[in-house]
């Protein structure tokens, strides 16, 4: 019984592996130095990437920075100088409060003594505690305006950090547009490289498939996709998903479209093989194919079943294509086989099969 590699000998099947091998490496390192040049096209454009610096006003953010610096360090001196104000209404306002208790205490011991002799001594302890309270009041009033100071300071703070963020935002916006700029430049120059690359592994594939050198049209072709489809998504712009996407729908109706036609010419080269005499037909029909479709009990010329009418069968039942001979030793043959399956003998009919080269009728080893 024999397998679906019995088409191809040992050595033909791992040259076959050894090519998509070559393939696969060659688009693999293909891929590699792509990647490389797609990601450093980005300092193609002139100066790189922009940067936010480049689009601030720099003069006006300096006059700027350095106007709330200074206001910042008026502050911080205010909120020294008011911390200060503070410590000193806080101890004079606890020395008349102690002052005043022991005024309180005082006049209740002359209530109960009844000694008015002690009227001077109300009087200064009056005074003292109006001082005492006035020192309180000046320590107050200088915390006050050192407050209305402080909140001018903020009011300037705050249209300064107004006046900052308006430039900041104008740079921002003036960034924004130079990036968006930058990428359009930087996705049209990746463009232009990956989708020729893509077209011109189409017409590689196309025209030079079945040449001598096809694992490097196929490895070229793995590239060109992986390219296009798969290194060049993660510096897609917004818009970038509809380019890839339309080439995709793009490549798709070519390929169903050129399909369509390939099966075409297909069916129109069966018809005329079909109308051929015998040998003609079998001069169409590689020896390798041959082989495959015996395997699968199917005619090599019009690819039906052609033991419906039995495994006996010498002819096929669809289009009449002779498939097996009987050779002098009374062995039957399948008529593409170089040499009988019981003598060895060569087959004359082998001479028409391309692919095969058999030695003449009645020769020995």
């Amino acid at each position: 019984m024999m397998t679906s590699s019995d088409g191809l000998t040992g050595p033909a099947r791992l040259l076959r592996l050894a090519s998509w091998a070559i393939a696969i490496v060659f688009a693999v390192f293909l891929n590699m130095f792509g990647s490389l040049v797609i990601r450093d096209m980005e300092f193609a454009p002139h100066g790189g990437p922009p940067v936010m610096e480049q689009f601030a006003d720099a003069p006006a953010k300096a006059r700027l920075d350095a106007a709330r610096r200074d206001l910042q360090a008026q502050r911080d001196t205010l909120d020294e100088k008011a911390e200060t104000l503070e410590v000193a209404r806080g101890r004079a306002a606890k020395q008349y409060a102690d002052e005043k208790e022991s005024f309180r205490n005082w006049l209740a011991t002359r209530s109960v003594t009844g000694d008015s002799t002690r009227d001077p001594d109300l009087l200064a302890r009056t005074r003292k505690l109006d001082s005492l309270q006035a020192v309180t009041i000046d320590w107050q009033h200088q915390i006050d305006a050192i407050g209305d100071q402080q909140r001018a300071l903020v009011a300037q703070q705050s249209q300064l950090d107004v006046q900052i963020a308006s430039e900041d935002a104008a740079a921002e916006q003036r960034f924004d547009e130079a990036t968006r700029h930058y990428e359009l430049q930087v996705f049209g120059l990746r463009l232009a490289l990956t989708l020729p690359i893509l077209l011109i592994a189409i017409w590689l594939f196309i025209r030079y498939r079945k040449v001598r050198y096809w694992p490097f049209v196929y490895g070229f072709g793995l590239f060109a996709l992986s390219a296009f489809f798969i290194e060049l998504v993660p510096y897609l712009p917004n818009f970038g998903g509809y380019v890839r996407v339309l080439v995709g729908i793009a490549l798709t109706v070519f390929a169903g479209l050129y399909m369509l036609k390939a099966f075409q010419r297909y069916a129109e080269r069966k018809q005329l093989e079909l109308q051929q005499d015998q040998g003609e037909r079998a001069r169409t029909i590689g020896y390798e194919k041959a082989v495959r479709s015996l395997e699968k009990k199917r005619c090599p010329s019009c690819d039906k079943q052609w033991n419906l009418g039995g495994d006996d069968s010498t002819f096929c039942v669809h289009c009449g294509l002779r498939l097996f001979n009987l050779c002098g030793c009374g062995g039957r043959n399948f008529f593409f086989f170089p040499h009988c399956h019981q003598c060895g003998a060569a087959q004359g009919s082998a001479s028409l099969v391309p692919g095969v080269d058999a030695a003449p009728p009645g020769s020995s080893d």
